[in-house]
């Protein structure tokens, strides 16, 4: 199996991992005994649109396999698939730019400085939780920011990814 082959599955499943793991975090994934079936609730367009949160949407369908119980809500689905790719996206600029030696000189970890603000994604769905921990006047000072972890996550990895662009990373389907 060449470099480009393997550089490319691990990207693939780094892009995967990432975007299940955001859908566990978010409540949309859990693992445990469920059985085997599908469920759905009957079709509104409205339905699609209804928010539990801010960027977090209510799920039409549930899949159950085994011990995987995956709640479908298509927007959430899309918001999982866009960090995973915008993330692989920097993931990818980041090898090819590190292997070009074209970064500056004495920065060692800002290679991967683009592969950070995706650990923002995460905390608009864990960092309440966090909160909770430390005590409810915590909790009402931090609760704005929640609602503007994801946008703000994805502003800077697309802003990261394009950064790289022009430090002469390739595009995502480019060479390797």
């Amino acid at each position: 199996m060449g470099v480009r082959r393997s550089r490319a599955i691990l990207i693939g499943g780094v892009a995967c991992c990432y975007a299940l793991f955001y859908l566990y975090a978010i409540g949309d994934l859990d693992l445990g005994p469920a059985g085997w079936g599908w469920s759905s609730l009957p079709w509104q367009w409205q339905r699609l649109l209804t928010q539990r949160s801010p960027w977090h949407f209510e799920a039409v369908a549930s899949l159950e396999l085994g011990y995987l119980v995956l709640l479908l809500s298509p927007l959430n689905l899309l918001l999982a698939a866009l960090l995973g790719l915008l993330l692989a996206g920097n993931l990818h600029g980041a090898l090819v730019l590190r292997q070009r030696r074209t970064c500056a000189t004495g920065a060692d970890v800002a290679w991967s400085a683009g592969l950070w603000p995706a650990l923002l994604a995460g905390g608009a769905c864990c960092a309440p939780s966090l909160l909770l921990l430390l005590g409810i006047p915590g909790l009402g000072a931090f609760i704005g920011l929640f609602a503007w972890l994801l946008p703000l996550s994805l502003a800077l990895l697309l802003g990261s990814r394009l950064w790289q662009r022009r430090r002469g990373a390739p595009a995502l389907f480019g060479p390797l």
